[in-house]
């Protein structure tokens, strides 16, 4: 079942289309059953080189496979039903089989499922009972492999939205890194007083401040260059790793509201239905126990109710093989982690290798700054009187 088709070569000429089989459908002479007499037909296929017995209640329940699993899909009908068949009412039935089964042999993508190569190749009693059986079969791998599915998926989105934040927060940080990075280079452009001079009284007149604005000067352009390699880390590491991580949990994402609107869906109908022919059957019973009539109208309900129901079933286990065709797509997509950590590590053994190299460049600039040596300071000490001032003779102020 989980090898159904959705492609295949379209674009075939009329001869090519009709050399894909030969299939022949003869009546057995013999009509088979103990009590309920049926007329059994004889396959021949060229294109799987095989001969078959089938009874038309085979045919219905390989229509109804078909429709199932190819809703999009071009299945032609089955000739009608008929109680007290004629001769002539089973010769054109025949006819029209052999038709419907070219027309499915000749199919560029149903030819290649292999319900269709079961039908035509397998030869056991009661084909129809062993077919349904397979599928419900395959249906059952298929549904427990959703159900450990849905558990499976739920764990990934979590972890695939942890990593992502934690993606986001890295490259803001690398963001954040080469803005900050700039900042020190403008600051230390200012520092290095670009243009402007620096009086002899206020240096001390020694060279310590003229070789520290040189220093900062050098460590401005390289941490100008610091800032522009981290800016292009930011940019790697936003388009090969953000963005594939959320690629990512955009599937699981899809493939979990899949799984939702399946729930919602199709299972609610089908609750919703079987609730109704519950009621309906009710209705019926207590009419019938109050002797006024036999409800035929509402046994028309039920009936139209249990075709319903029997649908919705077609369409579930059609909405499995749906869900069970795109969660191997989730995990084909599951091999992108692969791409992210291989661009996360190289990311990351490009950068530091050139940041390495430009943290080392600014050895020679710290190198001249920290070599810087003052001139000696003035002496600002008292100065000593080389001789005793004169002494005043004249009148004291006590005098005047």
């Amino acid at each position: 079942m989980n090898n159904v088709q959705l492609d295949g070569d379209l674009s075939l000429s009329y001869n090519q289309l009709m050399s894909l089989d030969d299939v022949t459908v003869d009546t057995l002479p013999e009509k088979k059953g103990m009590i309920m007499k049926h007329t059994e037909y004889l396959i021949r296929s060229t294109n799987y080189n095989s001969s078959s017995q089938r009874r038309y209640t085979d045919f219905e329940v390989f229509y109804d496979l078909l429709v199932m699993r190819y809703p999009y899909r071009m299945v032609p009908r089955l000739p009608p039903k008929k109680i007290g068949m004629t001769d002539h009412f089973i010769n054109e039935r025949r006819k029209a089989l052999a038709r419907f089964l070219s027309i499915i042999s000749r199919h560029p993508v149903l030819r290649k499922d292999p319900i269709v190569q079961f039908f035509f190749t397998v030869e056991v009693h009661d084909f129809h009972i062993h077919l349904k059986d397979k599928i419900e079969e395959q249906l059952n791998v298929v549904s427990g492999d959703v159900n450990g599915m849905k558990t499976e998926l739920a764990n990934m989105l979590q972890s695939v939205t942890v990593l992502r934040d934690l993606s986001e927060r890295w490259v803001n940080r690398t963001k954040a890194a080469a803005y900050d990075l700039q900042m020190y280079s403008n600051e230390l452009s200012v520092l290095a007083g670009e243009g402007q001079t620096v009086s002899a009284w206020s240096s001390h007149k020694g060279d310590a401040w003229s070789k520290l604005r040189e220093g900062m000067r050098g460590l401005s352009a390289q941490f100008s260059n610091l800032s522009e390699r981290v800016g292009r880390q930011r940019i790697e590491e936003d388009a090969g790793i953000l963005e594939n991580i959320a690629l990512l949990l955009d599937i699981l994402q899809g493939v979990k509201d899949l799984v939702d609107r399946r729930e919602k869906g199709v299972n609610k109908e089908h609750q919703q239905a079987f609730s109704r022919v519950q009621q309906l059957k009710k209705q019926k019973g207590s009419i019938a126990a109050s002797g006024q009539g036999t409800g035929a109208g509402i046994q028309e309900k039920i009936e139209q109710q249990e075709s319903l129901i029997n649908n919705i079933g077609l369409r579930n286990n059609f909405s499995v093989l749906c869900l069970h065709w795109e969660m191997k797509q989730l995990y084909t997509y599951l091999s992108h982690f692969g791409v992210i950590w291989n661009c996360f590590v190289k990311t990351q053994l490009s950068a530091h290798n050139d940041l390495c190299s430009l943290w080392q460049g600014t050895g020679k600039f710290t190198s001249l700054m920290t070599s810087a040596q003052s001139s000696a300071p003035i002496s600002y000490q008292s100065a000593q009187p080389s001789a005793p001032a004169p002494s005043y003779g004249g009148p004291s102020f006590y005098d005047m």
